[in-house]
């Protein structure tokens, strides 16, 4: 996915991205960022702001486009996303409420 910097008004932590494969734009909500050996992660929710209930999250690496600049991979690889959860509930335990 790339990304776009137009963020929401009314909550500043809702990034867009745009979907590589179909081009429309899809609003997240940037929880953290952590790193995992070298690499910077993002954790995101998908963004409705009349959900009540968190049932997925997004994990997205932080990489570099051929013209330097910042863009976003989805991590598709299930280990790398237990790794990347993890250290998510480790940084942020006081802040949300995690099911066992």
């Amino acid at each position: 996915m790339s990304e776009n910097k137009n963020y929401s008004e009314d909550n500043p932590y809702v990034i867009e991205l745009i979907d590589d494969e179909t081009g429309e734009t899809v609003p997240f909500e940037h929880l953290d960022t952590v790193r995992v050996g070298d690499d910077d992660y993002i954790v995101c929710i998908p963004y409705d702001d009349e959900e009540e209930e968190v049932t997925e999250i997004a994990l997205f690496k932080i990489d570099k486009d051929e013209n330097s600049e910042d863009c976003l991979s989805q991590v598709t690889d299930e280990d790398l996303a237990d790794k990347i959860y993890e250290e998510f509930k480790k940084r942020n335990g006081d802040k949300f409420e995690f099911e066992n």
